[in-house]
């Protein structure tokens, strides 16, 4: 039997989103047999408990700060020597400039990277803080160039990183591996569906309160819609836009029907109590709350913007609408209200549609892409689904 490979999946983040499930899930679900697996996370963090869940995986916990720290790249530099790890895997923006730091000290054969956002929405920003935003960027891009192996979590990341202004990352280099649900988890997790009937019906959003995920544009469809219709909006999230949406709901007289549940670890369950779930993003990476709604029998109604077109069909498996443009959204939400059989028959089309985002199956191609990376290959594995 071959040796396993030393992995180490290097993460700078631990709250609930797209890197740390991704991370996650290849912890549990890459091969035991095949594997030698640690991760590196914040201490304490939501990640870092359910890590432990998983007995084969090694975990150790570190903050990387914002301002480099040198005695954190010895930190991280002396646990890759010490793992004798041969991939160091990094994902976001901070991890992946410790693990290239972190490998200058203490080379590893192969050090690879997973984007899950162009990192920098520099053009949705102003002033000083676009000018800055857009340096870094550029700054940032120029760090994978280093890297032996890039994946993005969707074409649309794909082409923002190899196309934007500036430097690119040489697009023949870029893989494209969706990211995933873990249908498994949420079936384990799920209770069935908990909606009581009720005439009033509940929507839903999850998302980190940001400006480009476009809860303002929510609010605006929201006022839109009939006010003769029953409805409860749910937004779960945090960030540092929230405060400025909660004080625009109530500016709009919409702080009756709208609750802001903050950071929740329950949204499986959320899920299976709402009937409609809105994903407004001016722009998204991918869109795994998308995945999550499909896979707890939610329709989804989302704006075509970023990857969200590469999960969605429109009019088969969810509905999609132009993203900043509240008119469209109000129409798509007051459709669903009203053709509850409609509503239905994009949910069958959704829970069929889903099973190819499987967290077992993302695990199994980036098995594939670790053996062509250490075959010695930096170009594209085409290993997307």
């Amino acid at each position: 039997m071959s040796a396993k490979r030393r992995v180490m999946l290097l993460i700078s983040q631990g709250h609930l989103g797209g890197g740390p499930e991704t991370v996650r899930q290849l912890a549990a679900y890459l091969p035991a047999d095949q594997f030698d697996l640690s991760v590196v996370c914040p201490p304490n963090s939501p990640l870092m408990q359910s890590l432990a869940t998983v007995p084969h995986v090694k975990r150790w916990g570190l903050f990387l700060p914002s301002v480099l720290n040198p005695m954190v790249i010895h930190r991280l530099a002396a646990l890759i020597r010490q793992e004798k790890v041969e991939i160091l895997h990094t994902h976001l923006f901070l991890a992946d400039l410790y693990g290239f730091l972190a490998t200058r000290v203490h080379p590893v054969p192969r050090l690879a990277s997973t984007i899950q956002g162009p990192n920098f929405f520099w053009e949705m920003e102003r002033g000083l803080r676009r000018v800055r935003w857009r340096m870094l960027s550029r700054w940032y891009r120029r760090i994978y160039r280093s890297f032996d192996g890039v994946v993005a979590c969707s074409n649309a990341v794909k082409e923002a990183v190899s196309h934007r202004p500036g430097v690119r990352v040489p697009e023949e280099r870029i893989s494209v591996i969706h990211n995933s649900v873990d249908i498994q988890r949420m079936r384990a997790q799920g209770g069935g569906n908990q909606k009581n009937g009720s005439p009033c019906k509940k929507l839903i959003t999850v998302a980190h309160f940001d400006r480009f995920k476009g809860h303002e544009v929510l609010l605006k469809a929201l006022r839109l819609v009939n006010p003769e219709t029953p409805w409860q909006c749910l937004l779960v999230g945090d960030g540092t836009e929230r405060t400025a949406i909660e004080d625009a709901a109530r500016a709009w007289g919409l702080d009756d029907r709208v609750q802001f549940l903050g950071s929740r670890s329950d949204v499986p369950d959320l899920l299976r109590q709402t009937d409609i779930f809105v994903l407004p993003s001016l722009w998204e990476p991918f869109g795994i709350a998308v995945l999550e709604a499909m896979a707890a029998g939610i329709p989804v109604i989302a704006c075509r913007a970023g990857g969200i077109p590469e999960i969605i069909t429109d009019g088969t498996t969810g509905l999609l609408v132009p993203p900043g443009n509240p008119e469209a959204l109000a129409q798509a939400i007051q459709y669903l209200l009203s053709h509850p059989s409609v509503a239905q028959g994009l949910t069958s089309e959704a829970q069929r549609a889903v099973l190819d985002f499987d967290a077992s199956l993302m695990a199994k191609r980036y098995a594939a892409w670790y053996e062509y990376l250490m075959l010695g290959s930096r170009g594209n594995g085409n290993l997307v689904r």
